[in-house]
């Protein structure tokens, strides 16, 4: 087997690195959900065969495909425009949502126009038995699935091995929550185990885990073969175990974020961009381990030419889907019947007691907002809002906006469902010239997402631009 080891340090430094979650083996022989990650008696790692990389070269064209495909259905697949690296050595992995507007990136799946589009590394050499470690932040917005998993597929047998980290969980227990990883592993479609694990659950101390919560997160798995054993782990903490349905055939190692065609599995992608960052990747094969061999098949990938170069800057992502308003196009209403409309993001909607048209209330116009730019505006009874998922506890932003006329802000933190209101915080809007808003928001207990609403009365007129939600 080919070394891979992507660094030249000394055997001794590594072995200091990799025992971050890494005990002796000599160990008991039954590890449980909730225990520190150990190995099983007798098993070996052969670290003279390990692979590490923390990306602070770029995307390595000697070890990882760039993906360029689709899988599923009713989406944009993955695509090698969002695939980035920092000058610092981070890997940054893009997903475009429902509300992408850009027109700067161009999807290869059933949908064209850049929304749903996702982005994935795939290895070039093989895989078998052995500990696969991510250190990640999650890509933080329902509707796009933050992975890292093996996959072998055979199409003349039928056989489909893979195991898989993948996250938001919650999809069997319900609701779809950050607070869950769900783990699952294959040799067919058919036959399957999937575990859905509450994270906080696992931690003896009862400490609260939100796994999108933009601090680093180490993901992985143990696949043994010998027993026939997976042992899937989140910062050191055994999440769950599984000795049913055990891959055997080599395989390659994927990780990424990608666009489910059913919103049951993650949830709905109601956001315009957001991103995955991965710290390092780590792969330690266990030595006399048994596997079978396997070559698997891969298409759809990146040419030479479309790696990336340049190390970008981390960017700040705004939680308000096209805050800038840049991209709004004219609203048009044919039916005067229609109440609200969804314009990439917002929610344009009236009280029932407004008897105008939609878009008698309700404008975006050009050369009226900051510097001259396109601007929202609401009169009368018009209204206009977003919804943001998975804001939990303890959650802290940056709210910020431009306004001036005659209205509000209101900002609303929910629980389980919008009918249960656990805070909400009010900006009174009342002046001749544009000017900019600002507060920290932190997110009350039991929070699962929060609203932003701008709304006027009759005879006043409401002017808002460039609004932020930044996380802290």
């Amino acid at each position: 087997m080919k070394n891979f080891a992507h660094k030249f340090i000394s055997l001794f430094m590594l072995l200091l690195f990799i025992n971050g979650c890494t005990t002796s083996p000599d160990v008991l022989a039954q590890p449980k959900q909730g225990d520190n990650l150990s190995l099983f008696n007798g098993v070996k790692m052969d670290y003279e065969h390990t692979f590490f990389d923390d990306f602070s070269n770029g995307v390595s064209k000697e070890y990882w495909y760039i993906g360029n495909q689709a899988w599923g259905g009713n989406n944009g697949g993955v695509v090698p425009a969002n695939v980035n690296y920092t000058d610092d050595g981070v890997l940054v992995l893009s997903g475009n949502g429902k509300y992408y507007s850009d027109n700067d990136i161009r999807g290869v799946g059933d949908i064209k126009d850049g929304r749903y589009t996702g982005a994935a590394l795939i290895s070039k050499f093989k895989v078998r038995s052995g500990r696969f470690e991510i250190k990640m932040k999650v890509l933080p917005r329902q509707g796009a699935c933050t992975a890292f998993w093996t996959y072998a597929n055979d199409a003349n047998t039928g056989a489909n091995h893979e195991i898989d980290i993948e996250l938001p969980g919650g999809n069997i227990k319900r609701p779809v929550t950050f607070e869950n990883v769900l783990n699952t592993n294959y040799i067919t479609e058919r036959f399957k185990q999937s575990q859905d694990t509450s994270v906080s659950s696992v931690y003896n101390n009862g400490q609260e885990v939100f796994l999108n919560d933009g601090s680093w997160h180490v993901f992985g798995f143990d696949w043994y073969t010998n027993p026939e054993i997976i042992v899937y782990y989140v910062d050191g903490k055994i999440t769950a175990i599984s000795d049913v349905f055990v891959p055997n055939m080599e395989s390659r190692l994927w990780l990424g974020c990608w666009f489910p065609v059913s919103s049951a599995f993650v949830g709905t992608a109601n956001f315009e961009k957001d991103n995955m960052y991965v710290d390092y990747v780590k792969y330690i094969p266990f030595l006399d381990q048994p596997y079978q061999e396997f070559d698997p098949p891969f298409s759809g990938y990146a040419l030479d030419n479309e790696y990336p170069t340049t190390p970008i800057s981390v960017p700040n992502i705004n939680k308000i889907s096209n805050g800038t308003c840049e991209n709004l196009p004219t609203l048009t209403v044919e039916n005067e019947n229609v109440d609200t409309v969804e314009l990439y993001g917002w929610n344009l909607s009236k009280k029932l007691s407004e008897t105008k048209r939609l878009d008698e209330v309700i404008s975006i116009e050009d050369g009226v907002g900051f510097d001259n730019s396109k601007a929202l505006i609401i009169r009368d009874d018009g209204l206009a809002y977003q919804n943001i998922d998975s804001v939990y506890h303890n959650f802290k932003f940056d709210f910020s906006f431009y306004a001036k006329g005659k209205g509000r802000a209101i900002v609303v933190f929910y629980g389980k469902t919008t009918s249960d209101t656990l805070d909400m915080q009010t900006f009174n809007i009342d002046n001749e010239n544009l000017s900019i808003f600002t507060k920290e928001l932190v997110a009350p207990e039991n929070c699962q997402s929060m609203m932003i609403d701008f709304d006027t009365s009759v005879g006043n007129q409401l002017l808002i631009d460039n609004l932020s939600l930044l996380k802290k």
